[in-house]
């Protein structure tokens, strides 16, 4: 109590209004709660109320996705366990392990980490789990999308199989349910619905164009915007590289942040972004979470977000601090279902810009919305016939009369 007093905290949210009676019995539980909803607080609360710290060995272990995440959950853990003594250990890649070796060795009441190096940490036998009696999994349908299930498996089976075990996503689909059903006993589950909304300050827009077209529209837009300062999201690390490639032969001051730079040089690049020693950065969803920089003026999703949520954490990197912002999200031939899950959220249609003057020649844009497919038929971008309209060379009749079938289908 003397935390949240210091802390400035008078009632709590929705989800630790549901959360926390029921963790207090000691139960499992299944918390659907998007960021930003006060679900760190939710179980860190309950878990530093009945600990008795003072531990060699870890009481509650903390499993987050990212690096990010990872190192926002332990500020929350030492802030709320300052006034209990409560010890917390944060564990990460990408750095040397000597000083966070160094910490566990001197004894540790809460351990947050990511899977892959509390799994080294766990078969080097620097890290032991069997006095474990909390273990939380935050944002499980992210460590699912990142590939990192199996590093959890493999933890999961050095823990008792007395623990309190706490899972916390963001959505719930078939896959979180497995993963709760494998993980958790007979779980309690609360969910909590916040109105998604994208802030008045941020004027955001689909902009559907063509795939091959994406980095010829992308270049054409930073021309006519002039922006300061820009945050590109791509789907892929990989993707982070080739279009900072692209950007940097434009003679943009650019900087690629994904998992393929170290956690040093990541924190590097957010500094230097930050201070605006670079006016852009292209980075993967690693960077929609976590990133406070209050004048960044542009967000463009160079590829439309897998999670609709996503949409929103991203495009809200820009129009912070009562300033305005501009989002662009570039829509391909592919991304229908995407776009569409993203309106739904929102409960409105996002309007289809078509830039005036920009040459659409491999996918004409109708600026009142995105394509779709015909009933019955093909999608028109399945295959393109050559320029001109032609049917091509050695087509002969044959491609005369599918046109004729095909015309009004």
């Amino acid at each position: 109590m003397d935390a949240l007093d210091d802390a400035g905290f008078e009632e709590p949210t929705p989800i630790q209004s549901q959360a926390i009676p029921l963790l207090l019995r000691g139960g499992d539980l299944v918390g659907v709660a998007e960021t930003g909803t006060g679900k760190t607080a939710a179980f860190l609360l309950p878990i530093l109320n009945g600990m008795e710290a003072g531990s060699q060995d870890p009481q509650a272990l903390v499993i987050c996705p990212t690096r990010e995440l990872a190192m926002q959950v332990a500020g929350e853990a030492r802030r709320f366990g300052a006034s209990i003594g409560a010890r917390t250990v944060l564990a990460y890649g990408g750095t040397s392990s000597g000083q966070q070796k160094a910490d566990l060795k001197e004894g540790c009441d809460i351990l947050v980490g990511t899977p892959g190096r509390l799994l080294d940490f766990v078969q080097s036998a620097w890290l032991s789990l069997r006095k474990l009696k909390h273990l939380v999994l935050d944002e499980a349908d992210r460590m699912l999308d990142m590939g990192f299930i199996n590093d959890v498996d493999a933890i999961l089976r050095k823990t008792p199989m007395s623990r309190q075990t706490m899972l916390f996503s963001a959505t719930f689909p078939d896959e979180i349910a497995e993963l709760a059903g494998r993980y958790l006993l007979h779980p309690e589950k609360v969910t909590t619905h916040r109105r998604t909304r994208v802030t008045s300050n941020v004027n955001h827009a689909f902009y559907p164009v063509s795939k091959n077209e994406k980095e010829a529209l992308l270049f054409e837009i930073l021309r006519r915007e002039k922006p300061q300062k820009t945050l590109i999201f791509t789907a892929t690390r990989e993707a982070t590289s080739e279009l900072g490639t692209s950007l940097r032969r434009k003679r943009y001051d650019v900087i690629s942040l994904s998992s393929l730079l170290s956690q040093a040089n990541r924190e590097r690049a957010l500094e230097a972004f930050r201070k605006g020693e670079c006016q852009m950065l292209v980075a993967t969803d690693v960077a929609a979470r976590g990133i406070d920089i209050t004048d960044i003026d542009l967000v463009v999703n160079f590829d439309v977000p897998m999670h609709p949520e996503d949409y929103v954490h991203r495009i809200g990197r820009t129009g912070r601090a009562e300033r305005s912002g501009k989002a662009v999200t570039l829509v391909c031939e592919l991304d229908g279902r995407r776009t569409g899950d993203i309106e739904r959220l929102l409960g409105e249609p996002i309007p289809r810009i078509k830039l005036d003057g920009f040459d659409y020649r491999k996918w004409p844009v109708e600026s009142g919305g995105s394509r779709r497919s015909r009933p019955g038929g093909r999608r028109r971008s399945g295959k393109r016939r050559p320029a001109g309209g032609a049917a091509g060379k050695g087509s002969g009749t044959g491609g005369r009369r599918r046109r004729r079938r095909g015309g009004k289908s």
